[in-house]
């Protein structure tokens, strides 16, 4: 996979409270392999990524997993059928800190179909930023929700 695309330090400032969601809209290549969205530990070093969602769009697979001390986690893997047939893509993951969970829903016209969800090994606290990888093109929006 190609080396980083977008990247978003999030912000640390005591007046805000924690973010609960992450939508992240945008084009990808023509003829795109793949990409992946990476919640990580440290905006400097990926060696803690709390969450990686990889979308094989040839395959239509989803691969979840998570990264501590530069080792990748036993993946999950599922197959979906044509969610990502488009060049464009928009996604919204859905921060649940209570029960240290991920939710993933692809935004289509006013609606919002619901594609995955991860139990995370790290705290969701800890995540400091977020990366985009891959067959991206261009990112047309990336918007945070707060509690």
């Amino acid at each position: 996979m190609s080396d980083v695309k977008y990247v978003v330090v999030l912000p640390n400032n005591p007046e805000y409270d924690r973010v609960t969601e992450v939508a992240i809209r945008g084009t990808l290549l023509q003829e795109p392999q793949q990409f992946s969205i990476n919640f990580v530990n440290s905006p400097s070093c990926t060696d803690n990524i709390t969450y990686h969602f990889k979308v094989n769009i040839p395959s239509q697979k989803i691969i979840q997993n998570y990264k501590s001390d530069g080792e990748w986690s036993a993946s999950e893997q599922q197959t979906v059928l044509n969610i990502f047939d488009e060049a464009a893509f928009s996604l919204e993951f859905k921060l649940d800190y209570e029960n240290s969970s991920i939710r993933v829903h692809q935004r289509r016209g006013k609606g919002a179909n619901y594609v995955t969800e991860y139990e995370t090994f790290f705290s969701l606290s800890e995540i400091q930023s977020i990366q985009v990888w891959g067959d991206i093109k261009k990112i047309n929006q990336f918007s945070l929700n707060y509690d």
